[in-house]
């Protein structure tokens, strides 16, 4: 067996020891966390509370760049997740495990949600946070990828590979167009 073999043996096991092996609650509670309109009030909230000390211009520039950072991200995820062409685990080990999320699209390398995540954590690190919104920001940063999996859309494969995209995204944007010195 070769080294990809490998890994992808290792990335379906590890996917079908996590994927739908919690309750009622905990399927809430990631369905929730991978829903776009949830983590778009979290990062509104970690934006808001961000330093109110800052000048508007300032605070208008950090939502500038974390749109762009998550737009590029989202980007580059769809476009590998189609080149590749890597099946969900939905679709390639169906009826292998309990699904929580209807699974949609046909391919899950590399994972959107990972990807766009971390972009914005990237982008909101340079800002400099207080240390609870630091705690926040990367406690919803492993979540969201850990849901994925969880729900039975992503192997963890695919979500790691999304969260060094979204890192790698995330650093250009900054290398393009760095935070204003007022953050």
């Amino acid at each position: 067996m070769g080294f990809v073999e490998s890994l992808d043996r290792l990335d379906r096991s590890v996917f079908l020891g996590v994927a739908g092996h919690g309750g009622p609650w905990a399927d809430h509670v990631f369905t929730a966390v991978s829903n776009i309109w949830v983590a778009l009030v979290v990062w509104l909230v970690l934006w808001a509370f961000q330093r109110p000390k800052f000048s508007p211009s300032a605070w208008l520039w950090l939502l500038i760049t974390l749109v762009a950072a998550f737009a590029a991200a989202d980007w580059v995820a769809t476009f590998l997740k189609n080149s590749i062409g890597r099946p969900r685990p939905c679709w390639a080990l169906e009826g292998e495990f309990r699904a929580v999320a209807m699974c949609r699209g046909a391919f899950g390398f590399v994972s959107g949600h990972a990807a766009t995540t971390w972009a914005l954590l990237t982008v909101y690190m340079a800002s400099r946070p207080a240390r609870w919104l630091t705690a926040l920001a990367v406690t919803w940063a492993l979540a969201v990828p850990f849901s994925r999996v969880y729900l039975g859309v992503h192997y963890p494969g695919d979500v790691l590979a999304g969260a060094l995209l979204g890192i790698a995204v995330g650093r250009l944007i900054l290398r393009l167009r760095p935070l204003t010195s007022g953050l």
